[in-house]
């Protein structure tokens, strides 16, 4: 009884250690989805609201990765202004492994960015390049499943083609998220 226990035993462990490995492996694609909390400064004052997000990219190895990254958000407005935004953001990844399942990342970038404004009679859209910068913590929930939470900032200024109104504004779009994504 003794022999098939320490069989038992030797057997579990080498599979566990066998599973623990294999969530570790985080090199290659990688594409997933957030929901996000965002914040956008804009002439207006600072608007906050819900949006969502995919992302998706390459790691090279464990430390050094590039990653895209799409988020939109509906109404960020008040009542009487409603406010939306998005950006298409472009970053090198720098991870650093805690332990078997956790890893924490930071990130710096270019981002196009797009905010519309519609109140007071009109509506207008903003675009224009930026930078993004971002930090976050991995959680590697199985071989291929992997749960992250993330604060990203993308700040930029953006132009519109009226000459009426405002023509440019310097934005802060911050994003609190939490996302999903598979590693192939």
């Amino acid at each position: 009884m003794n022999k098939l226990s320490i069989v038992a035993i030797s057997l579990l462990s080498a599979f566990a250690a066998t599973q623990v490995s294999a969530a570790t492996d985080t090199t290659g694609f990688y594409v997933g989805g957030a929901l996000n909390r965002v914040t956008a400064d804009t002439f207006d004052g600072s608007e906050t609201g819900t949006g969502v997000g995919v992302y998706g990219g390459y790691n090279f190895n464990e430390w050094f990765g590039l990653e895209a990254n799409l988020f939109a958000t509906g109404d960020l407005g008040d009542k009487d202004v409603d406010i939306s935004a998005g950006a298409l953001s472009f970053t090198p990844k720098f991870t650093a492994q805690i332990n078997d399942i956790f890893s924490a990342y930071a990130k710096v970038g270019i981002a196009s960015m797009a905010v519309n404004v519609d109140g007071y009679g009109y509506d207008e859209d903003f675009t224009g390049f930026g930078w993004t910068y971002g930090v976050g913590v991995n959680a590697a929930v199985t071989e291929h499943l992997n749960i992250r939470v993330s604060y990203d900032v993308t700040t930029g200024d953006l132009d519109s083609e009226y000459s009426y109104r405002p023509q440019n504004i310097d934005t802060d779009i911050k994003q609190f998220a939490v996302g999903v994504h598979y590693q192939f």
